[in-house]
C-alpha cells in the first residue's frame, strides 16, 4: 500500500524562504519543497494563530485562504473542493485563534521567476496555548537537527550523506543538507539559530513551560507525540522485522503479523498513518517500512 508522508514540523520563517522544488521518480512521483536548512516537505504540520481569513469563489467553485502566524513569520493556507473536510473546518474558525494543521506544502512561480510556497490544508482545528507551546518546542529541536546537519554539510566539500552519516547525523537530516547545500550554497545558520531563541522566547513562562513540556513528551517517542497501543504495537513488529533487514520491513509481513495481533486493516492503516506524522518511521522504498 502507498504510505503517507511524514508531515514536517518547520517554522513559517524557514518555511517561507524555500525555493527548490524536487520530484522523485517519475511525472507521478512525490513532489517535495527543500528549505534552506533541508527539510524535505511533502506534507507539513504548522500550529499559530489564525490572523486573516477570506473566501473566494466562482460559479462552481469555492476555496478558502488564510494566514497563520507562529512566533517567527506567517504561514499561507488554502482549502477548496478537493478539501472538504478541511475546507468546512476553516470556515467555521474565526480569526483569531490558535489552530493546528496539517497539509501539502505548494510552490508557485510567477512569470518573473519568483518562488513562492504555500500549503494546501488536510486537517485543521482549534488548539490551546498549552498545543501550540508544545509545537513551538518540538519544532525547535526538530530545527536544531537540521541546524547541526547543514552547519556540517558546509564543511564538508563535497558533503555527501555518506561523510555527514561518518559524523554521527541521522541519514534524514544527512540527506536533506546535501540538497540544501547544493542548492542554496552557503545557509546563514546563525540567523536560524537566532530565530530559535525568538521563538522559545515567545512561550509565557519559559523555564516553566519547557520543563512542563517535557514532562508532557512520553519518552518512548523522539518528537513528543505520544502513541496509541495500535501505534506501538505496529511500532514494534516494523522494528523487529528492520532489524533483520537493513533496507526495512517488508509492508505485506508487517500487516500479516499485525493482523495475527487482532488488528483489522482499518486499524493498521491509521496506525501507521499516525507513526508517519509522527516521524517514527517512513517508507525508503515502496513497499518497506523502516523505524527512523
Amino acid at each position: 500500500m502507498k504510505m503517507r508522508e511524514m508531515a514536517q514540523r518547520v517554522f513559517a520563517a524557514e518555511f517561507s524562504s524555500s525555493n527548490y522544488e524536487i520530484r522523485e521518480g517519475d511525472e507521478k512521483g512525490v513532489v517535495y519543497v527543500v528549505t534552506p536548512l533541508g527539510a524535505k516537505i511533502n506534507r507539513i504540520m504548522i500550529a499559530g494563530v489564525i490572523t486573516e481569513k477570506e473566501e473566494n469563489q466562482g460559479e462552481n467553485w469555492k476555496m478558502y485562504t488564510a494566514q497563520v502566524s507562529d512566533p517567527t513569520g506567517t504561514f499561507r493556507i488554502s482549502a477548496g473542493q478537493y478539501q472538504e473536510n478541511a475546507a468546512k473546518a476553516l470556515q467555521s474558525i474565526e480569526p483569531p485563534a490558535y489552530v493546528a494543521a496539517v497539509g501539502k506544502a505548494r510552490t508557485f512561480t510567477t512569470e518573473e521567476g519568483a518562488v513562492y510556497v504555500s500549503i494546501r490544508v488536510e486537517s485543521i482545528a482549534k488548539i490551546g496555548e498549552k498545543q501550540r507551546d508544545l509545537w513551538i518546542y518540538e519544532t525547535c529541536r526538530e530545527t536544531l537537527h537540521r541546524i547541526e546537519a547543514v552547519s556540517a554539510a558546509m564543511e564538508l566539500s563535497p558533503p555527501t550523506i555518506e561523510s555527514l552519516s561518518k559524523l554521527g547525523i541521522r541519514q534524514r537530516y544527512a540527506e536533506g543538507a546535501v540538497l540544501a547545500v547544493q542548492h542554496y550554497g552557503r545557509v546563514d545558520v546563525d540567523s536560524y539559530r537566532g530565530m530559535l531563541v525568538e521563538a522559545m522566547r515567545s512561550i509565557p513562562g519559559i523555564e516553566e513551560k519547557v520543563e512542563e513540556i517535557e514532562q508532557t513528551a512520553p519518552a518512548e517517542t523522539e518528537d513528543g507525540d505520544r502513541l496509541t497501543e495500535d501505534e506501538k504495537a505496529l511500532l514494534l513488529i516494523i522494528g523487529s522485522l528492520d532489524s533483520n533487514n537493513s533496507r526495512g520491513a517488508e509492508w505485506k509481513e508487517v500487516e500479516r503479523i499485525a493482523i495475527e495481533k487482532k488488528l483489522t486493516k482499518e486499524r493498521i492503516a491509521e496506525a501507521v498513518g499516525g507513526l508517519l506524522d509522527k516521524g517514527m518511521v517512513y517508507e525508503p522504498v515502496l513497499g518497506k517500512m523502516k523505524r527512523i
